[in-house]
């Protein structure tokens, strides 16, 4: 196995164990046996959905920073944009000090090297989700990373929408009418979405 299989079968490994957990979430929600009267099972697939679309996200982000640094990148060469995960710190410390001429001065000094730094010191924090990977954050991160966000703009509405509102809802006790909710369709959904995740950023790697 070449070094990219590796990457790409780990990404297929872990968007597999999370889809067959969806899968096995699906069957036990056609058996009527315990359902609750209050919602529980539906707010709970509304609930893991959302978490194993945010934890795929991570999964891939993690995986691929860790393929660019192990193939000696430049983050400039991959993408300009990436470069705050660079600069964060400088960009910090201009912040701290008040953006003063001496640390002005500092920050323009570092650039030079920066430029020229591979993913040893970057701060992969920059693209991770932070626990509300709607459309405007995953809009967000791409545009850091350089990916074409073309194949989600379908999904615009019902990523926001479904797999992010609906799950602060339930998390924050504000019980969103789910009545009209088919589970079935939402779990298909997820696992379509994270088969999406793992075409981008396998892609991202072929490339």
């Amino acid at each position: 196995m070449t070094e990219i299989d590796r990457y790409l079968s780990e990404i297929d490994s872990k968007r597999l164990r999370r889809t067959l957990e969806l899968s096995e979430l699906k069957v036990r929600m056609a058996s009527p046996v315990g359902v609750s009267r209050y919602g529980v099972h539906s707010k709970a697939v509304i609930v893991l959905s959302y978490a194993h679309w945010e934890g795929f996200y991570n999964d891939c982000v993690q995986c691929y920073v860790e393929f660019l640094r192990n193939n000696g990148r430049k983050v400039r060469d991959v993408s300009w944009s990436m470069m705050i995960g660079l600069l964060r710190p400088g960009l910090q410390g201009l912040r701290d000090r008040n953006h003063s001429r001496e640390a002005e001065l500092n920050f323009v000094n570092k650039l030079e090297s920066l430029i020229e730094e591979g993913f040893d010191n970057f701060d992969v924090s920059v693209v991770l989700s932070r626990s509300n990977l709607d459309f405007d954050a995953l809009r967000h991160n791409f545009e850091v990373l350089g990916f074409d966000l073309d194949p989600f703009l379908r999904w615009r509405l019902k990523i926001t929408k479904e797999l992010v509102s609906w799950r602060h809802g339930v998390a924050h006790g504000n019980d969103p009418d789910l009545s009209l909710v088919s589970l079935k369709e939402h779990i298909a959904f997820t696992q379509d979405m994270l088969l999406l995740l793992a075409d981008t950023f396998q892609g991202k790697m072929v490339n």
